[in-house]
């Protein structure tokens, strides 16, 4: 398995609602995610991707014309699916997670932070293409 030996930043230590950095991700497979938050967040992290040949506005509506949608992750700790729709819900706990993201076909990955009234989150991530 190749990947690409870059460490991505989508989110650093954000404590805002809104969308990350836009990880082109049109040449793999696969994103392993790291997902750390601190200070007692409560808030709502959900990934996103799009085929759309310029990066969508995440943080605006999807429509015909700004298409992109929410997409599961995998717990890499036990392996549970994370509905994309769902997202990491957290409330005032912080959490330490890896996650892998089928990028498969997509072009775009970032995450989204929703609902959030306190702390901050950081996510990272690398690509690999199963080569």
């Amino acid at each position: 398995m190749s990947r690409d030996t870059k460490l991505y930043t989508v989110l650093s230590a954000k404590a805002a609602t809104g969308a990350g950095n836009n990880i082109l991700v049109e040449d793999f497979k696969t994103a392993v995610l790291s997902f750390d938050s601190a200070s007692s967040a409560n808030m709502t992290v959900k990934f996103a991707g799009s085929v759309s040949d310029d990066a969508p506005d995440f943080t605006a509506a999807k429509s015909s014309t700004n298409q992109y949608d929410y997409i599961q992750v995998i717990d890499l700790e036990s392996g549970s699916a994370i509905d994309g729709d769902t997202g990491i819900a957290l409330s005032g706990s912080d959490d330490n997670r890896q996650l892998e993201a089928n990028v498969n076909g997509l072009k775009w990955l970032t995450a989204v932070v929703t609902a959030r009234s306190a702390g901050s989150v950081t996510v990272t991530s690398k690509l690999f293409d199963n080569n």
